[in-house]
């Protein structure tokens, strides 16, 4: 009778109780979700999610409430009670996510006392873009990419600025890969993107020189602890690139890895109606015909609260012009399209060591040492000539940080150097390069050398800095002050100062920031001497310093939804710019420029799992020497982003981009030839996009949208070489993306 009991007992404790299994997941990137707290809200029993985002607990009832910090909490109607399958929608803003931008030490989102953009990993992908100069776009509301008459003479610019105003980096490294004054944002392998960080305005106390304008930093992708990762990526956009991308990752116990091989490719595209009869006519298209390939390793180990890292990058790129050229000569030969004599060839190498090391309970150190060689090479056919040149750069970067009670106290100290090496090959002979004690290796005999530079065939400068950064707790307000002190070769020494104010509000936060920016002339704007087919470009051994001053207020809030306003002021002199009399082009500083406006973002969750993004940048930049509109700035810049989930494997996204026109005091285009083939207005434009994506699987999804809906083009495309938006009209876009994830045994 007594074991009848007990059995009667134990038959009826498993029909009062039942478990609960199952896995939650991200419902963008269907990657598992760690920490997740699964609850019964009438018996107070839960669980928490673990690494592969597993849960198990008993219910006696049909409901479970779901909750996470960077997620929408849920409560879930259980129709099996095993083998679960719950998606998650991120919220509108993880408060909790850490920023490093701002402050070079890792904040949470809602702590910082910068005010930081964040680009997901997941809106890149949503964006369908394929390079860093497209996702520029969705960071920028003010972003431009001017297309020049060279095939390697793209401009680019944010709020009117050019990238040497603008600092850009890879998890807190500066690229090097520069030229001419612009940035080959090309050489950033956008599939290795985890997340884009963006702050606004000088911020050179913490970098610099060249962060007067703002810092891009890419934060790039890390697996999880005994997790594995494999990716196939192909992409099509044509005209504009079609695009493969391969890269497995593992993490296992101390050792973590990954290799990956991006390869880019378009044929090109050219929108102006133009026949080509002429012997040695020069066929340019608005996007050359280019090919791209990307090579990225890295290896770590981690051992008692350290880690010691190598990373390492190779790029290549090879851009095709044509022109027209008469076979065999004559009035009766007929006219063929055959290689230009403009052939750019890019190449990129950078590889960095890191080590980061937790000592004790309150001191972070973290040392990164970088070698980065960038190199372009021309091959000028119809003058019988090439010319090579080549920029490298070593940095070394030490940061110590100390927690105290109320203060936080950042220590740095940097060291950069730069070196420019250029030669331009006349004649038949072999390319030439230099050993390593400098002395020209000409190979055959008879070969004249020369160089961009008048005096040498190299070029070489140094600047070391050690800077301090304090955050402290005075009356409920959180100040953090900075001060560099940097010494270079040629302008000797200068003090960075910088200041912020930030207060919480039980609705919003408060900031206000002011700081200086400096950027030191880079060795082409000092030493340049380049005797080419257009002309003359002359540096400036006299130049000074560019300097900023900025000031910012900006007000912030997660309740609900979030928005941010920011109001700013940078006042920049001694601007550097070139000058043209005649067929000399030298670089000078202009007196003075102003940039003052504002910036809105927007962003809310809508019901029934959609979201909506809004942002806004209107901007006053006003050249003080023209007594003008700074060239290539415009007023008023619209990005508008509608996602939403129809299902949950199926997912539709719209977009609406306005730029308004683009004002030019200068010839940009066919210089010194008569003004009226000046440019002083560019038209504004208006672009939609749509794509829908659909999940085949948690490790399958195809994509497949169009690019520029209602087929804008620029009304001066049919003639013109340089044009406001540089797009081949209507697209139709598609994607495949599979991904593979696991967790290796322990």
């Amino acid at each position: 009778m007594k074991y009848l009991f007990i059995l009667l007992v134990l038959i009826n404790g498993s029909i009062c109780f039942s478990y609960v299994q199952g896995q939650i997941v991200d419902i963008d990137s269907k990657n598992p979700i760690q920490g997740v707290n699964v609850y019964v809200e009438e018996s107070g029993v839960g669980s928490v999610t673990d690494e592969y985002g597993m849960f198990f607990l008993k219910s006696e009832t049909d409901k479970i409430n779901i909750s996470h910090i960077g997620y929408l909490d849920i409560e879930y109607n259980i129709i099996n009670k095993t083998n679960l399958m719950i998606f998650l929608e991120p919220s509108v803003i993880n408060s909790e996510e850490l920023v490093v931008t701002g402050t070079r030490t890792l904040k949470t989102f809602k702590d910082s006392p910068v005010l930081t953009r964040i680009i997901s990993n997941q809106e890149i992908k949503d964006s369908q873009s394929r390079d860093l100069y497209d996702v520029m776009d969705e960071i920028f509301p003010g972003y431009q990419k001017l297309k020049g008459q060279h095939a390697m003479s793209n401009e680019i610019r944010f709020n009117g600025l050019g990238t040497k105003s603008v600092l850009f980096m890879i998890d807190g490294q500066k690229i090097n890969a520069e030229y001419g004054g612009n940035m080959d944002l090309s050489v950033v392998d956008i599939n290795s993107i985890d997340k884009i960080e963006y702050v606004d305005g000088a911020i050179s106390t913490l970098y610099g020189s060249g962060a007067m304008g703002g810092a891009v930093n890419i934060i790039t992708k890390k697996t999880s602890k005994n997790s594995y990762e494999l990716n196939v990526n192909l992409f099509s956009d044509a005209p504009s690139v079609n695009s493969g991308h391969l890269s497995y990752a593992q993490n296992f116990h101390n050792i973590d890895g990954s290799v990956s091989i991006t390869f880019n490719q378009s044929e090109g595209f050219d929108l102006k109606e133009l026949e080509y009869s002429n012997d040695n006519d020069q066929i340019q298209k608005h996007q050359e015909e280019f090919s791209n390939i990307i090579l990225n390793g890295n290896i770590g180990y981690s051992f008692d609260n350290s880690r010691l890292g190598i990373n390492h990058k190779r790029y290549s790129s090879s851009i095709n012009t044509y022109k027209m050229d008469d076979m065999g000569g004559g009035p009766l030969a007929e006219l063929a399209i055959v290689p230009d004599f403009e052939l750019p060839r890019n190449y990129d190498t950078q590889t960095s060591f890191k080590f980061n090391s937790k000592i004790g309970s309150s001191v972070l150190l973290d040392y990164c040492f970088t070698v980065e060689d960038y190199e372009k090479k021309y091959e000028y056919t119809g003058y019988g000539e090439h010319l090579w040149s080549g920029s490298y750069s070593d940095s070394h970067t030490l940061i110590i940080n100390k927690s105290l009670a109320n203060m936080e106290f950042l220590f740095g100290l940097d060291v950069v150097n730069d070196k420019y090496k250029s030669y331009n090959i006349d004649g038949n002979g072999d390319w030439i390069d230099s050993n390593e004690n400098g002395v020209i290796d000409a190979g055959d005999q008879g070969i004249d050398e020369f160089s961009i530079f008048d005096d040498s065939n190299s070029k070489q400068t140094s600047l070391r800095s050690i800077f301090i950064n304090n955050e402290w707790l005075l009356n409920s307000i959180s100040v953090t002050s900075g001060l560099r002190y940097q010494h270079h070769d040629v302008y000797d020494g200068h003090f960075i100062p910088m200041l912020s104010l930030y207060k919480k509000f039980d609705k919003y936060k408060f900031r206000s920031t002011w700081s200086q920016g400096f950027r030191a002339p880079n060795l082409k704007e000092l030493y340049y001497q380049w005797d080419h087919p257009g002309g003359v470009v002359m540096g400036n051994s006299n130049l000074q310093p560019e300097e900023s001053e900025y000031f910012s207020l900006s007000l912030e809030s997660f309740k609900d939804f979030y928005y941010s306003v920011n109001i700013y002021h940078n006042s920049l002199k001694n601007m550097i710019n070139y000058i043209t009399s005649g067929d000399s082009h030298t670089y000078t500083n202009f007196e003075k420029v102003s940039l003052k406006g504002f910036n809105i973002f927007y962003k809310r969750k809508l019901s029934g799992n959609g979201e909506l993004t809004f942002s806004y940048n209107y901007l006053d930049a006003h050249d003080h020497v023209l007594n003008a509109r700074l060239n290539g700035s415009n007023f008023h810049n619209l990005n508008t982003k509608l996602t939403y989930f129809l299902l949950d494997n199926l997912k539709t996204r719209l977009s609406f981009k306005y730029s308004s026109p683009k004002k030019y005091a200068e010839c940009v285009q066919n210089c010194g030839g008569d003004s009226s083939d000046d440019i002083f207005e560019l038209s504004a434009f208006s672009l939609v996009d749509f794509s829908l994506r659909y999940d085949l699987s948690k490790s399958i999804s195809a994509t497949l949208g169009i690019n520029n809906v209602f087929d804008y083009k620029d009304s001066n495309a049919t003639t013109e070489q340089f044009l406001t938006l540089v797009n081949p009209g209507r697209t139709i876009v598609f994607g495949f993306d599979y991904n593979l994830r696991g967790f290796s045994e322990k």
